[in-house]
């Protein structure tokens, strides 16, 4: 009788310490899941496709295709100047088509700014004379001082719209930006968001880690 009885207390103090371990690892995948929703809520995978971003970022040939960076945007975020960002490109015969870009904010609404021989001058929203801005970002081979697209704008600047952004492409030889026909103005309101610093200073181990576990490719990519 008080072996049976020592039986049962055993056989109940285990299914006890196995209920703890399980309510655990419930609480620990019920907070991950959350985790998860929360994250993908504010931040974005962006998978970089085409050249227009060497040689601070690799893009591959297609979206389908391997090869390219991975970072992560913040959705929503305002972007400041230099910021890497995710911006809405609309199709000027159809409104209703839009392709998504990556490239940099390098000027806001009021400024002027004028490409001369490569070089990036600003006169920002206020004052009365252009700089010039140092973009130690730009490598020589991708910034041909004679192409036409890298002498872009008049003596006087091309003038950023109020709610805008000015974006340009770091491989300025071929990337396809702001100065499209004759210079285009982005609405704020098309900056999908805006790279972490954190997923830019760890780009190699992130765009390593996807390409490890062979995770799908994110939704939105960065096209040249």
């Amino acid at each position: 009788m008080m072996n049976e009885v020592g039986s049962s207390l055993f056989d109940r103090r285990e299914k006890s310490k196995l209920n703890i371990v399980l309510n655990i690892l419930i609480i620990i995948l019920a907070a991950f899941f959350v985790l998860e929703i929360i994250f993908s809520l504010n931040f974005s995978g962006i998978y970089v496709v085409g050249d227009s971003m060497l040689p601070n970022f690799v893009g591959a040939e297609t979206e389908t295709s391997p090869g390219g960076d991975y970072l992560y945007v913040k959705k929503g975020a305002k972007p400041d100047y230099g910021d890497i960002v995710i911006a809405f490109k609309d199709d000027n015969a159809d409104k209703s088509k839009r392709t998504t870009i990556i490239k940099r904010a390098i000027a806001f609404g009021g400024d002027y700014i004028k490409l001369y021989r490569g070089t990036l001058w600003i006169k920002y929203s206020g004052q009365s004379d252009f700089t010039q801005v140092h973009e130690d970002y730009i490598a020589q081979e991708n910034n041909t001082p004679s192409l036409m697209k890298n002498n872009f704008g008049s003596p006087d600047g091309f003038l950023v719209e109020e709610g805008c952004v000015f974006l340009l492409g770091d491989n300025r030889n071929v990337s396809e930006d702001s100065r499209a026909n004759g210079g285009t103005n982005f609405p704020l309101e098309n900056i999908y968001g805006v790279a972490t610093k954190w997923s830019l200073k760890h780009k190699s181990f992130i765009t390593a880690m996807h390409k490890y576990f062979k995770f799908d490719l994110p939704a939105m990519f960065g096209l040249a």
